[in-house]
């Protein structure tokens, strides 16, 4: 298992982050802790932390220019070849079971997927806890999603895989490649196939924040994910996060403004991986699965409807809609003008 510690100007928290890691019930891991060009003495926090603790599968890399959380995913990716990949932001904490748990769903006996989330206790900067769950984790509530599948215990694998011994009676469910739309919690929670995140990496996106948007979405596509209903690490809301300072009221995580408008970005970033992997995901999912992708895509981001390169991938519903929404505003601002 490769674990992946980002850090950027996470002096306060970065700590906790790797104790918790040291701390897993699963111990055949190796954890790089990438320094994004902090400024608040993070990178020698951590060198004399991990002088200190002495133990060989930790190590720093420090970067020499701040490059966003993307370009330190691909740095501390690219120090490794583990099939799987976690990636911890250094003010999260995981709960000792975290990659046990993972590596077990992820080894059950009907679905093998690129990726699996877990849900998140959300904590204040002292580790209160505010809320036992991450609101936008489709994960079963009140009933079962219609489009998801429950993965039974009996179809785990964990008991018999070497070095993990995992069961929980917590609910895992399915969801395939066509669900569509965010479904999981942040960055801590999430494990990856490295044969389905190595693509996805790869690819010239040129956001530097909001990685987990783009890397789940995006190697989501291959072969869909599993959601772990178990609480199995901290979501810290300090004040200081990227896409959310405010206190948290309940429901959902509220983003900042300046996070909410970059996510028609994210949403154009997806459209061109898509685009560019649209041979590939056909061949792995079915023909016309890129054209029910994009229809449901485009509908979320509306103004992705004007891409051309996006019309011959609609159907003629969706082409009359695209037009209908084009004449509707051309008229408005004709109007606007008069």
């Amino acid at each position: 298992m490769g674990v992946i510690i980002t850090c950027h100007n996470y002096r306060a928290y970065v700590e906790d982050a790797i104790r918790s890691v040291l701390a897993q019930t699963y111990q055949k891991w190796d954890c790089v802790i990438v320094d994004d060009a902090s400024t608040d003495g993070s990178a020698e926090h951590v060198r004399q932390l991990l002088e200190t603790i002495g133990d060989p599968r930790l190590r720093l890399l420090v970067r020499p220019q701040n490059g966003g959380q993307i370009a330190a995913f691909r740095d501390g990716f690219a120090t490794g070849d583990q099939p799987f990949v976690a990636f911890l932001d250094a003010d999260d904490v995981w709960l000792p079971n975290f990659l046990a748990a993972h590596l077990s769903a992820h080894l059950n006996t009907m679905r093998s997927v690129s990726l699996s989330s877990s849900d998140v206790l959300l904590v204040d900067r002292d580790r209160v806890v505010l809320s036992g769950t991450y609101v936008l984790m489709r994960k079963p509530r009140s009933e079962m999603d219609p489009h998801g599948a429950a993965v039974p215990p009996t179809s785990r694998l964990g008991e018999i895989a070497p070095g993990i011994a995992y069961s929980t009676e917590y609910p895992i469910t399915y969801f395939g490649p066509r669900t569509y739309g965010w479904i999981w919690a942040p960055t801590s929670s999430m494990v990856f196939r490295r044969g389905a995140l190595e693509p996805v990496l790869a690819f010239p996106f040129q956001s530097r924040m909001s990685t987990d948007y783009l890397t789940a979405t995006c190697a989501h596509l291959v072969a869909g994910s599993l959601l772990l209903s178990e609480c199995l690490g901290l979501y810290r809301l300090h004040g200081a996060n990227v896409s959310t300072n405010s206190a948290y009221a309940g429901g959902h995580v509220q983003q900042t403004p300046t996070h909410s408008a970059k996510h028609i970005n994210l949403g154009a970033e997806v459209l061109d991986y898509v685009l560019a992997n649209a041979e590939r995901l056909d061949a792995i999912n079915g023909k016309g699965f890129v054209s029910e992708v994009l229809t449901h895509h485009v509908r979320r981001f509306g103004s992705l409807f004007d891409d051309p390169r996006v019309v011959p991938f609609l159907n003629r519903k969706n082409r009359w809609r695209r037009w209908r929404k084009r004449a509707v505003r051309d008229l408005r601002r004709l109007f606007g003008q008069a």
